[in-house]
């Protein structure tokens, strides 16, 4: 109220002016959850591809369980040389110790990464070798010398191992680590034939069946994790 003036009532105050003024709570920026990139689609369909194969080769072979053309011409080209020392040390990649240390080694590659992967890693190789002593053998029951001989065990793991090593490295490194995984896996077929274990159909299959068992589990294995959702531990770097 102005003195001597009119009676003017106070201009009451805001209610608001007493209360503090409240401050804005951040929002805390989302932190993206690593995901897969790639769901395993790939290497699925390879395994299961090579391991049809197998399975098709198989039947054929236990129809008609005596030599066939590839047979025949791959005697005539690695000649029999049981005694060789060079052969004898190759068929050594196969030694239980060897397909061990390679198998944990990929899944020590690997397992910071992606530890579905070493766990595909090492089944893979397993799966391998359960399969072809206890299923394929037995059923497909083709004999050599007297012995049940396809696939070809030595070569069968050894594709396995190596695969799994292929799987387990980085992308830049792959490639080489193919190329000589690949070496090795001729080299095997070569010693098995040449020291006469197995028919050369034996040996092609064992590389064929080992390799697509491998990449069946892990692709089988990525597939049901790109189903389930992302798993916010780890990024399947691939």
């Amino acid at each position: 109220m102005v003195p001597g003036g009119p009676l003017i009532p106070d201009r009451p105050r805001a209610e608001t002016e007493d209360l503090p003024t409240a401050v804005p709570t951040p929002v805390p920026t989302p932190v993206p959850t690593p995901v897969p990139t790639a769901s395993g689609g790939g290497e699925a369909l390879a395994g299961a591809v090579l391991v049809g194969l197998s399975l098709a080769a198989a039947i054929v072979v236990r129809v008609h369980p005596g030599p066939n053309r590839v047979d025949v011409r791959g005697f005539a080209a690695i000649p029999k040389n049981a005694d060789s020392a060079i052969l004898h040390r190759i068929t050594d990649l196969g030694l239980p110790a060897a397909l061990v240390t390679g198998t944990l080694l990929a899944a020590v590659v690997v397992i910071r990464r992606d530890r579905w992967r070493a766990a595909a890693c090492v089944a893979g190789p397993f799966l391998t070798a359960v399969l072809v002593e206890y299923v394929f053998k037995p059923l497909v029951a083709r004999r050599y010398l007297g012995v049940l001989s396809y696939p070809s065990g030595n070569v069968a793991d050894l594709a396995a191992v190596v695969t799994a090593l292929a799987v387990a490295v980085p992308r830049w490194i792959r490639p080489a680590v193919i190329a000589v995984g690949a070496v090795a896996v001729g080299l095997m077929i070569v010693a098995v034939i040449g020291l006469r274990w197995h028919y050369p159909t034996d040996a092609l299959a064992g590389a064929v069946l080992g390799a697509g068992v491998v990449l069946l589990v892990d692709g089988a294995v990525h597939l049901l994790l790109a189903h389930r959702g992302p798993d916010p531990a780890h990024a399947h770097q691939r």
